[in-house]
C-alpha cells in the first residue's frame, strides 16, 4: 500500500451547484440590502422622463432597476465567491456542507422577499 493517498476532483455538478448557491444568496442579499441599506442606485423618473442616480428622490420615483442592477451585480458576486471556494477546495464537498449551502439560499430568497412584502404594509 502506498502512503498516498489519490483524492478525487469535485464534480462538475457539485461545482455548478455551489456557484449557483453563491449567485442566489449574493443576489438576493445585494437585491435587498440596497433598499434597506439606501445605497445609491438608479431610478427612473416617470414625471421628469429620465434616470437619475442617489439614495432619495422627490416626487414620484421607480426603484426597481437600480435594485435589479444592484442584484445582478451581488449575482455576479456571489458566483465569483463560489467560484473561488471550489478553486480552493477541489475535492468533493460533504453532503453536509452543500446541504446548509442550499438552505441559506432558500433562506435568502424568503428573507429578501419576506423585506419586501413587510415594507408594503400601509404603516
Amino acid at each position: 500500500m502506498s502512503a498516498r493517498t489519490t483524492t478525487q476532483p469535485m464534480p462538475r455538478a457539485q461545482r455548478v451547484y455551489v456557484v449557483a448557491m453563491g449567485a442566489i444568496i449574493g443576489g438576493a442579499f445585494a437585491y435587498a440590502a440596497c433598499d434597506w441599506g439606501t445605497w445609491t442606485h438608479l431610478a427612473y423618473l416617470p414625471l421628469q422622463g429620465g434616470f437619475a442616480m442617489g439614495t432619495r428622490f422627490g416626487g414620484i420615483a421607480m426603484h426597481y432597476y437600480g435594485l435589479v442592477l444592484w442584484g445582478l451585480g451581488g449575482l455576479a458576486a456571489g458566483a465569483g465567491l463560489g467560484a473561488v471556494a471550489c478553486a480552493i477546495w477541489r475535492r468533493p464537498w460533504p453532503q453536509t456542507a452543500l446541504r446548509v449551502l442550499g438552505a441559506w439560499a432558500i433562506a435568502a430568497v424568503l428573507l429578501a422577499g419576506s423585506y419586501f412584502t413587510w415594507s408594503l404594509w400601509p404603516w
